[in-house]
Parts: C-alpha cells; structure tokens; sequence
C-alpha cells in the first residue's frame, strides 16, 4: 500500500500538484480512518476499556509514534514529489533497519544470521538506487 501511495503522489506531483497541498489532502484521509475507527471501537467498548486500563506514560507512545509517522509521511512525500521516485522510496525500506535495532537494544530481541542477511541486501539496494538512479 505504501508503494501505491508514493506513486499516486508521484503522480499528483507530475501532474503540478504542490507537494505540501497533497499531503495535508493524505492526512486529512488519514484522519477520517482514524475517525471510522475510532468510532467503531468506542462503540464496540474496548476503547474506554483499553484507556482507562492504560498508564498515561504509556499512552504517550502512541501519541508520539504518530507525530514521528506524520513527519515521515511528509519528507518522503516532498521527497518523492520533487526528486526521482525510485531512490526516496528505497530508503524508506531502511525503516526496517532502525526496526530491528531499535528492537534489539529497547527489547532484546535476537539479531540472528537471516535479519542480518536482510538488513545488508535493504542498505545494498539503498545505495545501488541511490548511486546509479
């Protein structure tokens, strides 16, 4: 899904669309799934459920998971908007590296041969479409 969004944006771009309009349109999509979701659940109960049976420090890491989403969303829209597609996308595949550290150091999760293996080929495929792109 990821990939269709960052070449319709591509495409709104081509097209003379500024690349600041566009996003704050994406967001505002955003935000009305957020709504539809959010109502669903509340009816459903396990919102009220779930917030008052969580601490206010860890309702905080959402909070700041979707600021840090938005401020992504927004680089990698200007950045595919106003440069080639191809390499701006590709290092969005790097998210997974900082994934997997993060995880390692916060969680202590294993960091076994595959990951590493993986980790390599997505800074590989980095740096070939950003060097030859």
């Amino acid at each position: 899904m990821f990939g269709i969004t960052n070449s319709l944006l591509k495409f709104a771009a081509h097209e003379n669309m500024d690349s600041i309009f566009a996003s704050q349109i994406l967001w505002l999509s955003v935000g009305i799934f957020g709504l539809i979701f959010f109502a669903y659940y509340y009816t459903m109960g396990s919102f009220t459920t779930n917030l008052t049976g969580t601490s206010a420090i860890l309702l905080a890491v959402p909070i700041i998971s979707g600021v840090c989403l938005a401020a992504g969303m927004f680089f990698i829209n200007k950045a595919v908007a106003v440069g080639p597609a191809g390499p701006a996308t590709a290092i969005t595949a790097g998210n997974a590296i900082l994934v997997a550290l993060l995880a390692y150091v916060v969680l202590n999760e294993g960091f076994g041969t595959p990951k590493l293996i993986g980790m390599l080929m997505v800074v590989s495929g980095i740096i070939v479409m950003s060097v030859f792109a």
